[in-house]
């Protein structure tokens, strides 16, 4: 598989779309989110939320060049991901690092006091620079993972196998940091760091853009990675790995780069982090993280990098808001999630912007839709600053529901509007921008969702319905062909 979806092409309509649609990505998240936290619209624990969940979305990258791209299914991932925290969180729980350290407690971590340990152990002492804890952070889990790697690759483990010895060492690293003896907290693992990282306003979006400018560089590398011939490397090693060693390829060494490669992006993803979450635990290392790792990767699309990113963001945001609407409901919708890609989306939800893409070379406009966007997200944020207040019966949301619906038959392309109104949900969400309007619930089931639902069964019924294609006719839009 190749980053780019398989319509690509010389088509100048595609690759135009496609470099403003990056370009209108960019700017969302380095200008417009900065600016509406610092300004007072979206809360900075909103974007304290984001902030880590990019984090996320840097393991998935390198669990996408390891299993999407090299076809390794790694399960011991969030263990890499626990090291490079742990070194972080060793380096914030001192002095040094503006941990909350206290006399009584000898100046030192509160947790070694319940250890009965009294001063700090040697091989703690190197964690008070930072330099010292970043390099550690980065070359414990690289070197970890080249040790593994070479003894379990040169013994020609692959496949299944693979997969079940990542987990055993999840599992054993699990238990072996859940012991008081390796002094890392125990099961409660390392906390107590300076309280401003994750509640100051600033420091919040200080870290926030850290997280995006790093996230935005590893999506570079790995992308450059993935077009270069290195990739092509990967991409055989997962299609045709017996054929390689007779082209004089060494598999050891194209397995062992992608294995130490994708340990490295997800310690990064720890480093980052530790300071925006305030505390790490062995949990997060559990064998079930791993998976959930994966199926982050899965459901966003497989070999496509930039549908690990957003698959790693669609999924930690519906169970965010999932299980604080309806945590009963979280286990229903997640497995309907993983049988709707299963059955409709073999490929991830990257299939339903591939299908988009298609509409677009098809010559479908784009300006009804993109419109109909921003008419949604501008109502929003005047709501939310309190703009709007003076308005009678909720009239904004109906004259801008009206809108966007003239906007949008303008663009007949059904997958277009779907990736919208997902896009549009989960942004209302994540930024806190959703109408208190529509947490009123009915029959225990909150009006946003019915709204979702709504949308969705009314762009799945118009799009198979016989007289729209007139209505689009009547508007100048041309109709897909199907």
């Amino acid at each position: 598989m190749h980053d780019l979806s398989p319509n690509a092409g010389p088509d100048s309509r595609l690759i135009s779309f496609r470099k403003q649609a990056a370009l209108g990505v960019l700017v969302f998240f380095f200008c417009v989110i900065p600016l509406l936290a610092w300004v007072g619209i979206v809360e900075p624990t909103s974007v304290n939320k984001l902030g880590r969940y990019l984090c996320f979305a840097i393991v998935a990258l390198g669990i996408d060049l390891l299993w999407g791209y090299t076809g390794l299914l790694s399960l011991c991932q969030a263990f890499f991901f626990c090291l490079g925290g742990y070194a972080m969180a060793m380096h914030l729980s001192l002095p040094q690092g503006g941990g909350d350290v206290r006399p009584e407690y000898h100046n030192i971590p509160q947790f070694f006091f319940f250890n009965n340990v009294d001063t700090l152990p040697g091989w703690w002492a190197p964690f008070a620079s930072l330099p010292v804890a970043l390099s550690a952070a980065i070359l414990i889990p690289a070197f970890f993972a080249t040790v593994f790697g070479f003894t379990v690759f040169r013994s020609r483990v692959r496949g299944v196998y693979f997969a079940i010895i990542t987990q055993a060492v999840a599992w054993g690293a699990f238990l072996l940091f859940c012991r008081n003896e390796m002094l890392l907290g125990g099961t409660n693992g390392l906390t107590n760091f300076n309280p401003s990282l994750n509640r100051d306003p600033v420091l919040i979006i200080l870290f926030y853009l850290l997280t995006v400018v790093t996230l935005a560089v590893l999506f570079l590398a790995a992308r450059h990675i993935a077009r270069s011939r290195l990739g092509r490397l990967l991409v055989a090693t997962r299609d045709k790995e017996m054929l390689l060693p007779f082209m004089a390829y060494r598999l050891l060494s194209i397995k062992l780069f992608a294995f130490v490669a994708a340990a490295v992006f997800a310690a990064i993803g720890g480093i980052l982090y530790v300071p925006q979450n305030g505390i790490i635990t062995p949990n997060v290392m559990r064998v079930e993280d791993s998976i959930w790792m994966i199926i982050w990767v899965a459901l966003g699309g497989r070999g496509r990098l930039w549908g690990a990113l957003a698959g790693a963001l669609l999924v930690n945001y519906a169970y965010s808001i999932m299980t604080s609407d309806m945590p009963r409901a979280w286990p229903f919708l997640e497995g309907g999630m993983f049988l709707a890609v299963v059955l409709l989306f073999p490929n991830g939800l990257v299939a339903l912007w591939d299908r988009f893409e298609r509409d677009i070379s098809g010559g479908v406009p784009l300006h009804g839709l993109l419109a109909a966007v921003a008419v949604c997200l501008v109502v929003l944020v005047l709501d939310k600053a309190g703009y709007l207040g003076w308005v009678p019966y909720h009239l904004h949301y109906w004259t801008c529901g009206a809108v966007m619906v003239l906007l949008a038959m303008r663009s007949p392309t059904p997958a277009g509007l779907v990736s919208a109104i997902l896009a549009l949900f989960m942004l209302s969400e994540a930024l806190g921008l959703m109408p208190k309007a529509l947490a009123a619930q009915a029959f225990g089931v909150p009006a946003k969702y019915y709204v979702l639902m709504g949308a969705l069964a009314g762009v799945a019924l118009m799009s198979r319905m016989p007289f729209l294609a007139i209505t689009w006719r009547k508007y100048g839009a041309p109709v897909p062909e199907h």
